[in-house]
């Protein structure tokens, strides 16, 4: 992996603004976050023993905090105590990514009690008035200080995930520093853009909306100010009921498609001007925006001017095409003239509060404060090197217990046979396992673009 750019700039302090913590409040987690220079050039010894004090103090913060977990926890027989080193980390109840659809309706009562039910945090007494969730939402949101998302909704039920202050400043602070400042350093006139809508609850347009607040408004672009309402994100996950639910989805894909001749007539107009632009998306938005550039005969010359391609979400462009990471990066440095260095595939999901960024030999490296397992049949785990159900313990959440089972399937090594760098890493083939929910928003948004081409 390569060493972290320079932190310094107008971007980095904007940074530092938005989601630093003072030292003199640091937990063990933090020190890790906020403390360490380099995610991915590290003393390991250090590192471990602060993961370890950081897991025991977020358990220890749950057990005593939420009410659900702590019962959880009753049920299995563990408590804090039971928990003293690294090698008891698979004693941690651990509740499946599901659980966060886990409330009963879409009232906002309901939702309100199941949220107060398994919150580590305070959100006081309900107070809202109004019966639509996404109203609810945006209170829930305000209460917390933080950030509430929800996923897309594709099996009929929404995942609810919530973010208190700290928890977003954590997150957000590693996304930003790695995203904008482990590739290139940024330049202070540097424009990004997404090429997706941001005016939604839905999970990667809210995060994008959030964490680009480093950015000002002239310097950061997006496919659309339409807004993506849950509504709209039931439209879109196929449920569809009338006339007027039809001419609202064909709306909204005639916006999309608009905006993607206007991203691409933007991004000439920067890359003649020599401007730096750093690009975050999913894969298939920026396989269907090389497509139209092809089409149109158009090539950029974004390395140039150290432009940087950032992608995350799967290899799946529709549903009949699986692309190689290897051949998606030739075709962008064909068609976006960004260098294979400067292009770097993510791993992540609604649930967790750290990354996995590619290395040159396209390993995922995790975040040194997240602790994964790979998990058999009956939820034992696995040595490194074998395949199996993804499970992390993530000690960066404080408003919900990160210790997740997800439906991901994965090869775990110790070290990452390719660079060497130290840490945990994931192999870059990730599915999901038979029977697991496709997942989130990035499934929504593909299968609504693949539409769109079929006419």
């Amino acid at each position: 992996m390569e060493s972290v750019a320079r932190l310094e700039g107008a971007l980095w302090k904007r940074t530092m603004d938005l989601f630093h913590q003072p030292q003199e409040k640091w937990k063990s987690v933090d020190h890790l976050i906020y403390g360490l220079p380099d995610y991915y050039t590290y003393d390991q010894q250090e590192v471990q023993k602060l993961r370890t004090d950081a897991i025991r103090e977020s358990f220890q913060h749950h057990y005593r905090n939420n009410l659900f977990y702590k019962h959880y926890c009753k049920d299995q027989g563990i408590s804090p105590e039971d928990i003293a080193d690294e090698e008891d980390f698979a004693r941690i109840p651990m509740v499946p990514d599901r659980f966060f659809k886990d409330y009963p309706t879409d009232n906002p009562r309901d939702v309100y009690e199941w949220l107060y039910r398994v919150c580590s945090v305070d959100i006081g007494d309900y107070t809202f008035e109004g019966d639509h969730l996404q109203d609810f939402l945006r209170w829930a949101e305000e209460r917390l200080h933080g950030i509430v998302t929800h996923s897309s909704g594709t099996t009929g039920h929404f995942s609810i995930m919530f973010r208190d202050r700290l928890t977003y400043q954590r997150m957000f602070f590693a996304a930003v520093k790695t995203l904008l400042f482990s590739i290139v350093h940024p330049d202070d006139d540097s424009h990004f853009v997404y090429p997706g809508p941001v005016r939604t609850y839905l999970t990667m347009g809210h995060w994008i909306s959030e964490g680009t607040q480093v950015f000002d408004d002239s310097h950061r672009h997006f496919l659309t100010d339409r807004e993506l309402t849950m509504d709209i994100v039931k439209l879109m996950a196929g449920q569809v009921s009338g006339i007027k639910d039809k001419f609202k989805l064909a709306l909204l894909r005639k916006v999309m498609q608009k905006g993607q001749h206007n991203l691409i007539k933007l991004l000439q107009q920067l890359d003649e001007k020599g401007k730096q632009v750093i690009i975050i998306t999913f894969p298939f938005q920026l396989y269907d925006l090389m497509q139209l550039m092809q089409e149109k005969g158009i090539t950029l010359s974004m390395g140039d001017h150290n432009g940087v391609i950032i992608t995350g979400g799967g290899w799946k462009i529709y549903e009949d095409k699986k692309v190689s990471p290897q051949t998606f990066s030739g075709m962008v440095e064909e068609m976006l003239g960004v260098p294979p260095e400067h292009y770097k595939d993510i791993y992540g999901m609604s649930e967790m509060n750290g990354l996995g960024m590619d290395c040159e030999k396209r390993y995922k490296h995790l975040h040194p404060w997240l602790y994964p397992m790979v998990l058999d049949e009956s939820n034992q785990p696995l040595p490194y090197g074998s395949e199996g159900r993804l499970a992390f313990l993530d000690p960066a959440s404080n408003s919900y217990p990160g210790f997740i089972i997800t439906g991901d399937k994965v090869k775990l090594y110790e070290r990452c046979p390719g660079c060497d760098a130290p840490g945990l890493v994931l192999d870059s083939d990730i599915s999901r396992m038979a029977g697991a929910e496709a997942k989130g928003c990035g499934n929504l948004m593909r299968g609504l673009i693949a539409q769109e081409l079929k006419g």
